[in-house]
C-alpha cells in the first residue's frame, strides 16, 4: 500500500515539474536551426529631420531680460511700487556717500589782470591752481538689489569688476575744467582779463542758400544743415537720381559711419553657393543724428471677445508703454468694439499732460459690445496723418476676431493695403491660441510692420513696453535697399522697416556658386529730410561662418513673403502657382507652414 502511494506521489510531482518547465521554456526565444548562422538584416538608420514652424523662425529678437527678471503680473505699476524702487536706489547712493554735494570753493578777487599789450613782468608768486571739475566717481548699482519693476525695464548691464579707489587729492580730474568747481573745496583767485573776445554767429539762410521761412514760423532745430564734403573715404559726395524742381539732382549724404553692417555666411555643400544674413546695427556715432518726429496711434479692442484677464493686460501694457513715447512725437488712443472711440480729435504732442490723460483714459475703458476690426481701424489707416514723410505707427491690441462686418482674411488684407497711403506701419500685438494669427501676421507684414505674438498672457505687457521703449528714437526713415546681380532676387524681406537707434535690422539672402561678392546699397532720409545712403561691399569668403539654422531662416522669410503675395492675388491659377512654390520651398528646407 505504501509503495502505491509513493509511486502516485512521484507521478504527480513529475507531472507538476514538467508543466512548470514547459511554461518557463515557452517564454525563452529560440532561433530556427536553419537560421542559426544567417545574418539578420538590421533596418537602415534614418536621420532625424527637425521641422520648424516658419513663424518661430521669423520671430523678432527681443531685448527683454530673462524669464526670472520679468515684471510681476500686477494690473498696473502702482505709485507705491515706484516709490519703493526709488527708495532702494536712494539707499544705495547714500551708502556710497554720493548724495552729499561737494563743498563750494571760496573766491578771492585779485584785481584787474594786465592789459594784453602791457610788458610781461616776472612772476612774484607761484601761480594759483586752476579750478577743475570734481574727480569722477563711479556709481555702482547691483542689479539683484533693484526691485523687480526696475529689473524688467530695458537696461544696459556691465560685469562686476574689482575697483581701486585712489584717495590722493592731487590727481587731476579726468573731466574738462569746469566753472570753478572743486571736489574738496578750497580758495581760488579770480580776476578780470582785458583783451578782445572773438565773436561767432550762425550763418544766415542766404549764406547756406536756403529759402527763409516766415519769421514767426522759424524753428532753429528744423533748419537744414549744409553738407560739407570731406576727404574721408566713407564721407565723400554721392549723387542719387531724384526728381527735384528744375531738374536738379538731389545730393545724398552717407551714413556709413553711423551703422555696423555684418554678414554671416553658410555655404551650401550640395548645390554650391550658400546663404547669408546681413545685420544693420546703429553705432554710438548715431547719437549725432537727430530723432525723426513720428506719430503713434494705439488701438485697443475692448469687446466681449477679449477675456477679462487679457483686457487687464492690454490696459497695464498701454499705461506703462505711454511713458516711453518720444516727447517729439504725437499720439492718440482709440478704444473700439463695434465702433471706435478716440481720446483726442487729432494727434496730440506726447508731452507729460496729454500722456497722463491717455493713461487715465485707458484705466476708464470697460469691456463690452461686439467686434468690428476692419471698420474700426480702416478709417485711421486711410486718413493717415496728412504728412507722407512723417511715419505713423499703429499698434493694434486685438485677437483679430470680428463678430460683425466680417471679411475673409485675404479680402481684409487687400482692402487694408489698398487704403494705406504709404507712411502707415501696422503692428498687431496678440496673445494666446485664439488669436487670428493668419490675419494679424500678414496685416503687419503687408503694412511695413510686424505681428508681435506671445503664447503666454504673462509676457504680453513686457513685449509691448519693450517695443515702445526700444523704438522711441527713429533715425533713418523710409529705408530701402538694393543688391547688385541676381542675388537681389532672393533677398527677404523685400521691404524693411525704418531704422531705429536701438534696433538691428536683418536681411536674409542666397547666392549662387559663381557669386563671389555682395554689393548692397541702403538709402533713406534723416530728420532734416535729406537723403542718406550707404554702399557696402564684402566677399563671401571673407565673412564669418553662420550656424546650420541659417538656410531655414532664409526659407521662412521667403515663405512669409510668398504667403503675403498669395493673399493679394485674386486669380485662382496664380494663387495655385504660388501655393506650389510655397510647398516646394517648405519641403526643401523642412519648414512647417500652418496656412
Amino acid at each position: 500500500m505504501k509503495l502505491h502511494r509513493y509511486m502516485l506521489a512521484s507521478l504527480l510531482l513529475s507531472c507538476l515539474f514538467h508543466y512548470v518547465a514547459a511554461l518557463v521554456l515557452e517564454r525563452i526565444p529560440f532561433r530556427d536551426p536553419s537560421e542559426q548562422f544567417r545574418e539578420v538584416e538590421q533596418p537602415p538608420l534614418r536621420p532625424t529631420v527637425r521641422v520648424v514652424d516658419f513663424r518661430d523662425l521669423t520671430k523678432r529678437p527681443s531685448s527683454l531680460p530673462d524669464e526670472n527678471n520679468h515684471a510681476q503680473d500686477d494690473p498696473s505699476l502702482t505709485d507705491a511700487a515706484r516709490d519703493a524702487g526709488f527708495e532702494q536706489v536712494r539707499k544705495v547712493l547714500e551708502k556710497q556717500q554720493l548724495l552729499d554735494p561737494p563743498p563750494l570753493p571760496t573766491l578771492r578777487f585779485a584785481g584787474i589782470a594786465p592789459a594784453v599789450l602791457a610788458p610781461k613782468l616776472p612772476d612774484s608768486a607761484p601761480p594759483m591752481p586752476e579750478a577743475t571739475a570734481p574727480r569722477p566717481k563711479i556709481v555702482e548699482l547691483d542689479f539683484k538689489d533693484l526691485p523687480p519693476v526696475r529689473q524688467a525695464r530695458p537696461i544696459d548691464l556691465s560685469p562686476k569688476l574689482e575697483r581701486v579707489d585712489v584717495s590722493d587729492l592731487k590727481l587731476p580730474s579726468l573731466l574738462p575744467h569746469g566753472p570753478l568747481s572743486s571736489a574738496q573745496g578750497g580758495e581760488y583767485s579770480v580776476a578780470a582779463r582785458q583783451g578782445s573776445v572773438p565773436k561767432f554767429q550762425v550763418p544766415t539762410l542766404a549764406e547756406i542758400d536756403v529759402e527763409a521761412p516766415e519769421p514767426s514760423s522759424v524753428d532753429l532745430q528744423e533748419l537744414p544743415v549744409p553738407f560739407l564734403a570731406t576727404t574721408t573715404p566713407m564721407q565723400t559726395e554721392r549723387f542719387l537720381p531724384g526728381e527735384l524742381e528744375e531738374g536738379l539732382i538731389e545730393l545724398s549724404q552717407p551714413f556709413d559711419t553711423f551703422v555696423n553692417v555684418d554678414v554671416l555666411v553658410h555655404n551650401d555643400a550640395l548645390r554650391g553657393g550658400g546663404y547669408f544674413k546681413i545685420s544693420i546695427t546703429p553705432k554710438l556715432e548715431s547719437d549725432s543724428l537727430r530723432d525723426i518726429p513720428k506719430d503713434t496711434l494705439v488701438i485697443i479692442d475692448h469687446s466681449l471677445s477679449i477675456s477679462n484677464d487679457k483686457f487687464k493686460q492690454f490696459q497695464s501694457a498701454v499705461i506703462e508703454a505711454l511713458a516711453y513715447l518720444n516727447p517729439k512725437d504725437r499720439f492718440n488712443i482709440v478704444a473700439f468694439n463695434d465702433r471706435p472711440q478716440p481720446l483726442f480729435q487729432t494727434l496730440t504732442p506726447a508731452h507729460a499732460g496729454p500722456v497722463r490723460e491717455g493713461q487715465q483714459f485707458v484705466r476708464n475703458i470697460r469691456r463690452g459690445g461686439m467686434t468690428d476690426v476692419f471698420g474700426c481701424i480702416a478709417p485711421f489707416v486711410q486718413a493717415g496723418n496728412g504728412e507722407i514723410r512723417r511715419p505713423l505707427n499703429i499698434f493694434l491690441l486685438s485677437d483679430g476676431q470680428s463678430t460683425v462686418n466680417i471679411y475673409e482674411a485675404d479680402d481684409f488684407l487687400r482692402r487694408m493695403v489698398g487704403i494705406n497711403p504709404g507712411n502707415v506701419s501696422i503692428y498687431p500685438f496678440s496673445v494666446g491660441t485664439e488669436a487670428n494669427r493668419e490675419l494679424l501676421d500678414f496685416l503687419g507684414y503687408l503694412n511695413r510692420g510686424y505681428n508681435y505674438h506671445v503664447a503666454e498672457l504673462k509676457d504680453f505687457r513686457a513685449q509691448l513696453v519693450d517695443y515702445i521703449a526700444t523704438h522711441s528714437s527713429l533715425i533713418i526713415n523710409d529705408l530701402k535697399y538694393m543688391a547688385a546681380g541676381d542675388v537681389g532676387k532672393e533677398l527677404y524681406p523685400k521691404a524693411i522697416p525704418h531704422l531705429y537707434r536701438r534696433e538691428t535690422l536683418a536681411i536674409f539672402g542666397r547666392f549662387g556658386p559663381l557669386d563671389e561678392e555682395l554689393v548692397l546699397t541702403l538709402s533713406g532720409r534723416d530728420a532734416s529730410g535729406a537723403m542718406r545712403d550707404l554702399v557696402f561691399r564684402r566677399r563671401y569668403r571673407d565673412c564669418l561662418p553662420a550656424g546650420p539654422e541659417l538656410p531655414q531662416q532664409w526659407a521662412a522669410q521667403k515663405i512669409l513673403h510668398l504667403l503675403a503675395e498669395r493673399a493679394l492675388l485674386v486669380d485662382s491659377q496664380a494663387r495655385e502657382h504660388q501655393q506650389r512654390e510655397i510647398r516646394r520651398v517648405a519641403a526643401e528646407h523642412n519648414v512647417f507652414v500652418p496656412y
